[in-house]
């Protein structure tokens, strides 16, 4: 009831851009092995051709899916429908455990080029945030085709070049294929077929802009895991950077040793409500016992963040 609820709601969103989010399976995953990871990269791109989708960026997880595009929130919905269908047929083929009933996805509507910005950098940090690789090095998506010259060297046989049989047997479909969408032998349907980079360029004009939101944009990050319903596990580097950049903002730049005691209580509450960082997390980077950490947290005194 809950999912068909939030379905029909998704049903009457108008036309927008939207973060299109699959739910993260606990147990199993929609994808075990290469060959089913290039299977969901085809099928993202027939997604342009099956609904009336623009997709401007991807990433294909283990457990689930992130993509940000543009449409109807009732293509969108037909679009999952599609997506878990025909994922779920593959795994049942190949022996594989299916994808559970209830199984469901996210739709968060995108209103400026602020929360896009963050958005996209949210998606295509995914195989860095979850320990994987580097984006632009992850062939699961579209991070590594941006600011990229290597990119274009991976080139794959045009669908002009395939005969119709080959390319309903590597699509399961029988959708007329455009006559330039490139097939690579590993990786699928190569992103460049289908996907509008222009929007890319729009969010991050220079490649270091893009470069700096992958790695430096951490309280988005937690607020759009928030909410997702995702987690964020922070590398200790980068809760350093993080503990910098909070003293940078609210407290002039100062040292954690020029801190008084009751600004570095502030700062452990901010870290803890602001990133969500846990109090051995916080007690390392802010260089004070855990047991301190605990106590300044269930302190009535220090009940909000810095603002």
């Amino acid at each position: 009831m809950k999912n068909r609820s939030k379905r029909n709601k998704y049903s009457n969103m108008g036309n927008g851009y939207y973060h299109f989010c699959t739910d993260g399976l606990l147990s199993g995953k929609l994808f075990y092995n290469d060959a089913q990871f290039a299977y969901g990269m085809i099928l993202i791109g027939l997604l342009t051709l099956q609904f009336n989708l623009k997709i401007y960026g991807f990433v294909l997880m283990s457990n689930h899916i992130h993509i940000i595009l543009s449409g109807t929130g009732d293509e969108c919905v037909k679009a999952f429908d599609y997506l878990r269908k025909k994922i779920n047929e593959r795994l049942i083929i190949e022996g594989f455990p299916s994808i559970p009933d209830d199984y469901d996805f996210l739709l968060v509507p995108i209103t400026d080029l602020n929360q896009m910005r963050s958005e996209m950098a949210y998606v295509l940090r995914n195989p860095l945030e979850k320990n994987i690789s580097i984006p632009q090095g992850y062939p699961w998506g579209t991070g590594w085709v941006y600011y990229n010259d290597m990119s274009g060297y991976f080139t794959g046989t045009k669908a002009s070049e395939m005969s119709v049989r080959e390319l309903r047997r590597l699509c399961c479909s029988k959708i007329s294929i455009p006559d330039n969408w490139q097939f690579h032998n590993r990786i699928g349907l190569l992103p460049d077929s289908f996907i509008d980079k222009t929007l890319m360029y729009k969010l991050y004009p220079e490649a270091k802009d893009y470069e700096t939101y992958l790695v430096k944009d951490y309280e988005s990050y937690v607020r759009i895991a928030k909410e997702l319903g995702d987690t964020i596990e922070f590398e200790y580097f980068e809760i350093n950077d993080i503990v910098d950049q909070v003293l940078q903002d609210y407290f002039g730049g100062a040292s954690l040793n020029a801190l008084s005691k009751d600004s570095k209580a502030k700062l452990v509450r901010h870290l803890s409500m602001r990133y969500n960082l846990n109090p051995s997390e916080i007690a390392k980077s802010v260089k004070i016992t855990e047991k301190v950490v605990r106590q300044i947290l269930s302190s009535k005194e220090y009940r909000t963040h810095l603002s």
